[in-house]
């Protein structure tokens, strides 16, 4: 039995799968208030009750899927020579163990959630995979991507779980390891982009080859539009949320253009009624919506050769919902390939999380068991539980 669990900042999500990976559990709950440990906490404590009481178990374990707009990433590069005696893959658990004693070493207050393999070169060839043999080249060159977050964040998070006595199996980035999942459903796509707008933060995630080539947070997400609607239109903010999700419905076109033409549909209605300038509010969001792709685009160089409009740009998140059905335009150049909207659900999100969990600790099993020196591994992985 897996339970995965999404903390988002204005949803919690809680998923329980059988060993075949069939859903036997499916609950979620609202947060109103992200910044109470109590109001969270009562919340888990709520979901794995009632999840236990649906399949009849005890939960004592989970996997966590969470996003923070504290989130960054280290980049390392490192150089090892080939020895021929060393397996290929011997030398990569080599070489991002030495990296992350690096960061251990020298960032004693960070926690690694997760790392990733962007490079492979080879005798200065960048390749997709490591070559089975080797024996015709001199040096490899790895660069790795290290997830971090504070210790003092991290702890908090731990503490949510711990007051309800369960145990957190894996820790993810929920926005990296959907991006992995989803980017499935691309597979012809050389160069593709999530982006990824939560409550309280945005993400980029771009790949390139299938490969994690760029993570970017910025602590600006959907509270940010909604804040902007109540200040603007002088209105409170329940009332500002509410009016954000009537246009995740419409069919809107948001532009800077003096006039828009406006519809005779319930959105205009409901406005009109408040007494609010349609107008006013389509630039409101747009400004903030286009604030959000400058921020995460800035500097973003993926080659010397690349431009973004060879660039897939994937939209996913609760305040992506907004390009569902309308159409951006925006002032600035964003000119990319294509940009769709792709709609998740609470149970693809989770089963992300469980896909990912089960392949990282296939991984782990299989480092273990193919290498005679188990107990330099098994701290290999160890590295990353400092807490």
């Amino acid at each position: 039995m897996y339970t995965v669990i999404d903390l988002g900042s204005s949803k919690v999500k809680i998923i329980t799968f059988d060993q075949k990976k069939k859903i036997i559990s499916h609950l979620s709950e609202k947060i109103d208030n992200n910044e109470k440990f109590e109001e969270i906490t009562s919340i888990i404590k709520k979901l794995i009750k009632n999840s236990e009481k649906e399949i009849s178990s005890h939960i004592e374990d989970i996997n966590l899927l969470f996003d923070d707009s504290n989130f960054f990433t280290i980049d390392i590069s490192i150089k090892k020579r080939i020895d021929h005696i060393k397996l290929p893959n011997d030398l990569k658990t080599e070489a991002c163990r030495e990296c992350i004693q690096i960061i251990n070493s020298y960032y004693k207050d960070l926690k690694i959630i997760q790392f990733f393999t962007s490079c492979i070169k080879v005798d200065k060839i960048e390749l997709k995979k490591i070559p089975n043999d080797l024996k015709d080249h001199s040096d490899i060159i790895f660069e790795f991507k290290f997830l971090c977050i504070s210790i003092e964040n991290y702890s908090h998070l731990k503490n949510i779980f711990s007051k309800n006595n369960l145990e957190i199996k894996n820790t993810f980035c929920s926005s990296v390891v959907r991006s992995f999942n989803y980017i499935n459903n691309f597979k012809n796509e050389k160069y593709i982009a999530f982006l990824d707008i939560g409550f309280l933060r945005s993400s980029l995630i771009l790949f390139r080859d299938g490969s994690l080539r760029l993570f970017k947070n910025i602590p600006i997400g959907g509270q940010s539009i909604t804040k902007d609607i109540s200040y603007i239109m002088k209105i409170d903010l329940k009332d500002s949320e509410e009016i954000k999700h009537l246009f995740n419905k419409s069919e809107t076109e948001f532009s800077y253009a003096n006039e828009i033409k406006q519809k005779e549909d319930n959105l205009t209605k409901k406005l009109i009624t408040k007494k609010i300038s349609i107008d006013l509010l389509k630039k409101v969001i747009l400004a903030r919506v286009e604030e959000i792709f400058n921020l995460l685009f800035e500097d973003v160089k993926i080659s010397e050769t690349i431009d973004k409009d060879e660039i897939l740009l994937v939209l996913i998140g609760g305040g992506a919902k907004l390009f569902d059905k309308n159409s951006f335009n925006f002032e600035s150049s964003n000119n990319f390939k294509d940009i769709i909207f792709y709609d998740e659900t609470d149970k693809e999100i989770c089963k992300s999380g469980l896909e990912y969990a089960l392949k990282y600790n296939l991984e782990k099993e299989n480092f273990i068991k193919n290498n005679k020196n188990k107990g330099i591994f098994e701290r290999f992985f160890n590295l990353f539980q400092k807490i």
